[in-house]
């Protein structure tokens, strides 16, 4: 069964590497890179975490590294579009929580006019690629190296061998921690047209903590994570704050939308 899931597995990222392509290059670099992740345990741990480059079909450039993180990254936000909206997002700043190597930042960038993009990252070679993958493709955004939390303070963040498994912990590396409303505050934003969540089990004690920041967004879409909180409680809290909830399906996240826009003036 395990052996019949890789061999699915590596037949789908095959198809999805030929399809994001925008050259031949980028697509057997792709295609390669996405083989090396099921033999990884395998392979010399200097090929490990080396940077790639690809060109998209679409004309944007892409830096991740050899690691399963940043490849899952791939396949989830460019290749299975699993952070499409299925609503109209209103006017305003995007929130990446958890923006990781920057993929999702990128990509949102490339759909839809954001008149803000505050990227939030906690580690800080993530956040390094973050930055170059915006920059390189011209796109204007704040990267804010910290955790977002319910409080201003610091934090302890305990890193992953996957890029996109690292979460906050009792013990870890020491790292700031921002408060979404601290961060709004910081960067004069007013009204919120998305943000987006994946902070690996963190979302519990934020969506539990101040809210008010919240009044100033018109959807969120979030990646829950179930083993490690109370799923059924956060989706509740959060729709409790004047949105309408969409589960999650095989192809997208959870969202909440408004049926109204959000208070608040342009960002």
């Amino acid at each position: 069964m395990k052996l019949r899931n890789t061999l699915h597995a590596i037949i789908t990222e095959s198809v999805s590497s030929v399809r994001l392509g925008g050259n031949w290059r980028s697509r057997l670099r792709l295609m390669t890179d996405f083989l090396l992740s099921h033999l990884l345990f395998a392979l010399p741990p200097s090929m490990a975490g080396r940077e790639r480059k690809i060109l998209t079909r679409s004309g944007h450039t892409i830096s991740y590294r050899l690691n399963r993180g940043d490849l899952q990254g791939i396949r989830e936000v460019w290749c299975n579009e699993v952070y499409r909206p299925s609503f109209v997002i209103s006017p305003g700043a995007l929130l990446d929580f958890g923006a990781n190597i920057g993929l999702t930042s990128l990509w949102m960038a490339t759909q839809f006019h954001f008149t803000r993009i505050l990227a939030v990252e906690p580690n800080p070679d993530n956040a390094a690629l973050t930055a170059k993958n915006l920059a390189q493709n011209g796109i204007a955004a704040q990267v804010i190296e910290a955790a977002i939390g319910p409080k201003d303070g610091t934090a302890h963040f305990k890193t992953s061998a996957w890029s996109n498994l690292g979460q906050l912990a009792d013990e870890g590396v020491p790292v700031r921690m921002v408060s979404a409303a601290s961060l709004l505050r910081e960067h004069g934003v007013d009204s919120v047209g998305l943000a987006k969540v994946d902070i690996e089990g963190g979302e519990q004690a934020l969506f539990l903590g101040p809210s008010e920041w919240l009044d100033r967004v018109g959807a969120l879409i979030v990646e829950f994570h179930p083993n490690l909180v109370d799923y059924p409680l956060l989706t509740k809290t959060v729709a409790s704050h004047g949105f309408d909830y969409i589960p999650a399906t095989e192809h997208c996240m959870d969202s909440f939308v408004r049926s109204a826009p959000a208070g608040g003036a342009a960002a």
